[in-house]
């Protein structure tokens, strides 16, 4: 039970011997790639109402689901 970011880390950490490389790889990649949404996240919630926000995401996410579904 994971996501796909821990499903590679177990992959690669099976198929190299540097075990705690590939755990210290992975989690410093995911840092990297999640800091700056985070960062972002945070200074749009001092800026808008939670409300608006949420409904912005549901919007996001009921758009990309469709764009899933036709693009099949």
């Amino acid at each position: 039970m994971g996501d796909k970011t821990q499903v590679a880390t177990v992959l690669l950490a099976a198929e190299y011997s540097a075990t705690i490389m590939v755990i210290a790889g992975t989690t410093l990649g995911m840092m990297l790639a999640n800091m700056p949404v985070v960062f972002f996240g945070e200074n749009l919630a001092e800026r808008l109402p939670l409300q608006w926000i949420r409904r912005g995401a549901a919007m996001l996410f009921a758009v990309l689901g469709v764009l899933a579904l036709v693009n099949q």
